[in-house]
């Protein structure tokens, strides 16, 4: 029997909502029964709490008893990474929380297992910025700066750092996302992710994507 669900979207570009709402359907054919599906566009840069169709979905959770939410991808749900996890976290104490996309969590149909799963991608999450923040040193006195930034070899990662970066990846993270949450530049990225050549983009029209 199909679970009740609504369905968020929070899309970037025009035709985004067809091509999201296609994998939600896809995701959701033989498990879920999509109740309602409440969209958000262009507002990435903003708290999932103040946006109109997230608090929206809330409300209609809370009105008509609805206990699965799915998000179309993590990194969609909010542009910070802080915001995003803190609102996953939210979620995650009072609903059940699935992606369309990059959904690597497991444990569907267990509703107690899956729940852990996400509470523990949260807190290593957590202790990870943590750990980062508290060895960040403030740069020294001697380094020049051009508008406002340090001049020299952006700083590498740590074994200890990389398998974050990778995970946070594979939940769809962007590229630049990824290089203002941890700190380095996008060639830093490029060769982490040389090993993991499913992480790296899609070639169209010439290019790279990567984002």
């Amino acid at each position: 029997m199909k679970k009740d669900a609504v369905a968020y979207l929070n899309t970037r570009r025009k035709g985004d909502f067809i091509a999201q709402k296609s994998d939600v359907d896809i995701y959701s054919k033989y498990r879920f029964q999509i109740l309602k599906i409440f969209h958000d566009h262009r507002k990435g840069a903003t708290p999932p709490e103040e946006r109109r169709a997230f608090t929206g979905m809330l409300e209609y959770c809370a009105a008509n008893d609805c206990s699965s939410i799915i998000l179309y991808d993590l990194a969609g749900l909010a542009r910070d990474m802080d915001a995003g996890l803190a609102t996953l976290k939210t979620l995650n104490e009072q609903y059940m929380v699935y992606f369309a996309c990059g959904d690597f969590f497991g444990f569907r149909d267990d509703p107690d297992l899956r729940r852990e799963a996400i509470g523990d991608f949260i807190t290593y999450m957590e202790r990870y910025q943590e750990d980062t923040k508290a060895a960040r040193t403030p740069a020294s006195k001697n380094v020049k700066k051009e508008e406002g930034r340090p001049i020299g070899r952006p700083r590498a990662l740590s074994n200890g750092q990389v398998e974050p970066l990778i995970t946070v990846r594979r939940a769809g993270t962007s590229i630049s996302q990824i290089c203002r949450m941890f700190g380095v530049s996008r060639s830093t990225v490029s060769k982490i992710l040389a090993d993991y050549p499913e992480l790296k983009g899609t070639w169209k029209g010439g290019e790279q994507k990567v984002d």
